[in-house]
């Protein structure tokens, strides 16, 4: 759940809670109500009757119960009964609708002087009468179904409008953090488009003074900081590399020189040799640190032009030939287009050329015949090139691991390197769109799978 849906869940949920309660109480307080003033209109029929009865002597028992059957306040259902202080029934307005009472229910009206109960159809009220030093019990039922239908119609409205409310207000609120939020959206897609060659990106600022104009202030302020820190940081680490490939470049040449002179010592030669091939790992890592500037540079973005995939296999393939004699390779090309094409890329050659010479390079060192196979298959879908050779396999679960920057594998043997090479294939691939991965096709074959996608027409 993101925090829109739980602003909004929370929010909705406090307001029904709210909304409940509110309408609870009402209806509560509306049911006591009608129950009191019923009980009141009660109360004053029972005194009514009473005082006509008891007190004046001219009504007797039959006109009372025709004043009763005519009243104009007459209550549903009604009925009056009066006990006198022996609990013998002396009055009762409809010999129908005998309301059956006990002793104890004329004691507890003695004692409380006046009683209100409701049992499964009527309401009961119960009144303790005094006159001329006698006692009576008045005792009037109804059915009170006047109120009890506007209490049902209070229930159904008041549920009606918790509902409506209820969800009115889910729904706003729903719609109002996301309106509220959206700002919060726009960031998360602005921040993703954010890498380490395009740290320019800025959230953008509204005027108002409030906390996300204040988060997208302080974010791009550190962005800010970030940006000036990597600048530093590459310009270093370009400024260093240029500054040392030309050196080392003059000393490996120097020693290509001094190797082919016949009269040096054989010895010597042997020496030169191993230094000649250290220098030479050398100039890989400093050009691999110059590609990595060159990547990370604004000014090398979008310099890419057509290469042929094939030429620059033969341009590395014959690079590494010069310092490794017994390299060996078989070179294929299969074109499953049905038509004539050259198997041209878009891309930077000087990145690409640096890309296949660490992977050439690995695939020659780890080989256990110093072959190699080199498949170029051309589709609909794009351009493969697969380099394939026998030699011990790495164990590892993840294949993809082998591309983190300084992991070298379990097959390394007592072979020197600087487990950076293939970190910078996959970020030179990564800079040309293209995919990388390394497969075990067998329990002592390796392949690395290249992929490009088609060159565009134009």
């Amino acid at each position: 759940m993101n925090l829109k849906q739980r602003f909004s869940f929370i929010f909705s949920s406090l307001f029904s809670v709210l909304l409940a309660t509110v309408t609870l109480t009402v209806y509560l307080l509306f049911a006591h109500f009608r129950q009191d003033e019923f009980s009141a209109l009660m109360a004053e029929k029972a005194q009514t009757t009473a005082k006509l009865l008891i007190e004046v002597k001219e009504i007797d028992y039959k006109m009372q119960k025709i004043i009763d059957s005519n009243s104009i306040n007459k209550l549903y259902k009604e009925n009056t009964q009066i006990y006198n202080e022996d609990y013998k029934l002396i009055y009762n307005s409809n010999d129908t609708q005998t309301v059956d009472l006990t002793h104890t229910d004329l004691d507890q009206i003695k004692k409380e002087h006046r009683i209100f109960k409701k049992d499964e159809q009527y309401d009961i009220l119960g009144l303790y009468y005094t006159y001329d030093c006698k006692h009576y019990y008045v005792v009037v039922s109804a059915e009170d179904t006047y109120d009890n239908n506007k209490l049902n119609y209070l229930k159904y409205l008041l549920f009606g409008a918790f509902i409506i409310g209820t969800a009115v207000v889910w729904l706003l609120s729903f719609s109002l953090s996301k309106k509220a939020l959206q700002p919060l959206d726009n960031f998360r897609k602005r921040i993703q488009k954010i890498t380490d060659s395009n740290l320019k990106v800025r959230l953008s600022e509204a005027k108002r003074e409030d906390e996300i104009n204040a988060l997208a202030h302080s974010f791009n302020q550190m962005m800010d900081r970030i940006d000036n820190a990597y600048n530093r940081q590459k310009e270093f680490t370009g400024n260093a590399s240029h500054e040392l490939r030309t050196p080392v470049a003059r000393v490996a040449a120097q020693i290509e020189n001094l190797i082919r002179r016949p009269d040096l010592d054989y010895v010597i030669r042997t020496n030169l040799i191993s230094i000649f091939e250290d220098t030479f790992q050398l100039s890989e890592i400093i050009s691999s640190l110059v590609a990595l500037a060159d990547i990370n540079s604004s000014e090398h973005q979008f310099s890419f032009t057509r290469i042929r995939l094939d030429e620059l296999v033969f341009n590395v393939v014959a690079g590494l030939s010069k310092v490794f004699p017994d390299f060996k390779l078989k070179f294929e090309i299969e074109n499953n287009t049905g038509i004539t094409a050259e198997p041209e890329i878009a891309g930077d050659e000087t990145l690409l050329k640096i890309a296949l010479l660490n992977l050439f390079k690995n695939a020659y060192i780890y080989s256990d015949n110093h072959a190699l196979e080199c498949l170029i298959r051309q589709g609909d879908q794009g351009i493969d090139l697969l380099i394939t050779n026998t030699g011990a396999v790495p164990k590892i679960d993840d294949t993809a691991t082998l591309f983190t920057a300084f992991y070298r594998g379990s097959n390394i043997g007592n072979i020197a390197g600087s487990g950076i090479g293939l970190s910078i294939v996959k970020r030179v691939l990564e800079y040309h769109k293209a995919h990388v991965i390394y497969n075990i096709i067998d329990q002592n074959t390796n392949q690395v799978h290249l992929s490009f996608y088609p060159l565009k027409d134009g």
